[in-house]
């Protein structure tokens, strides 16, 4: 798929100004939310908050996700240069039945450490997708009746690499280290939302701003994942022709995105880990239960979006289920 071409190297991202002072979210944002795909909204969690979120993530990882026999030297909260290119213990094998079928409850491979089991965590839930801040601007681009989220897809820890020396530094900025892809289940709004500071390249999420109108034809229906015989070459199109963008924030800091928008984990060549929470929004409307999810292949107990039981076919008009659109 997109591996047949070469892929964009991402740009860092410069937010435009488009808020208004005193003002959630303003019209000229949802003009942009629905030509880009996406919005960057500065300081909606709360930093005390957070930092006692990293307080209890860092407890997490270090009682529950192994490093290898062999590893140089212990990962340690307070030594940055303890965090770079860990090895990790083999992860267990993927359950094949029960609710934890599928993925394992915390993937730790390479540099990255997917922890979903925690994503349940009231902390999480509090923190981000039931922020009164966060939920009220996904009520203004969605619907007024959200789904209750009772999950987040979990905490995504992207470690730095070991120390590189200056060209291998800039052989690390390249695009073949961009992940492109889309989400499965069904996609309607989504939100990554930054636990600390991220550094220019430093694994900031990253998006292909305009692709979710290209993808969102790909598919027969509106939100589901019903992809179309032309997904692969939308792919094609998406990653040779759009230049991605990187987001380069604070803790606290939230990216709302289409559920349709191409997008990556950032290139990190820094020195930091970026920790971030993903969540889910979907509109209140009936959904496949999990044996539903089970028959069709598409069954993600990490994810709280779940597919709907019946969903609106792909039109000429992307938002006519979404609250912006009416």
């Amino acid at each position: 798929m997109a591996q047949e071409i070469q892929r964009r190297v991402s740009t860092i991202y410069e937010p435009p100004e488009l808020g208004c002072q005193g003002e959630l979210l303003s019209d000229t944002e949802i003009e942009y939310f629905k030509t880009n795909g996406f919005l960057f909204k500065r300081q909606l969690l709360d930093s005390v908050a957070a930092t006692a979120a990293m307080d209890r993530i860092w407890e997490a990882l270090l009682n529950t996700v192994p490093l290898a026999a062999d590893a140089k030297q212990h990962i340690r909260r307070e030594d940055p240069d303890s965090w770079r290119a860990p090895a990790w213990a083999p992860m267990p094998s993927a359950e094949i039945s029960g609710f934890f079928e599928g993925r394992q409850r915390t993937v730790a491979q390479g540099r990255t450490v997917k922890m979903h089991e925690i994503g349940a965590e009231r902390y999480l839930l509090d923190l981000v997708p039931n922020n009164e801040r966060v939920t009220a601007i996904a009520r203004l681009l969605l619907a007024d009746k959200l789904k209750t989220c009772e999950r987040t897809r979990g905490v995504y820890a992207l470690f730095p690499p070991a120390r590189l020396s200056e060209q291998e530094t800039a052989e690390r900025i390249s695009g073949a280290s961009l992940g492109p892809h889309t989400d499965r289940v069904c996609q309607q709004l989504n939100v990554c939302a930054y636990l600390e500071d991220v550094p220019p390249r430093s694994g900031g999420f990253t998006v292909y701003p305009g692709s979710h109108r290209i993808m969102f034809n790909a598919h027969e229906y509106e939100s589901n994942w019903s992809p179309k015989l032309t997904f692969r070459s939308a792919m094609r199109e998406v990653v040779a022709n759009i230049t991605p963008v990187e987001f380069v924030g604070s803790q606290g800091d939230v990216v709302f995105w289409h559920g349709r928008t191409v997008h990556s984990a950032g290139i990190h060549i820094g020195e930091t880990i970026r920790w971030a929470v993903f969540a889910d929004f979907n509109e209140a409307r009936e959904v496949l239960d999990a044996e539903g999810h089970r028959a069709l292949g598409q069954y993600e107990w990490f994810k709280d979006a779940k597919l709907f039981k019946e969903d609106f076919k792909a039109s000429d008009d992307m938002w006519r289920s979404w609250r912006l659109g009416r």
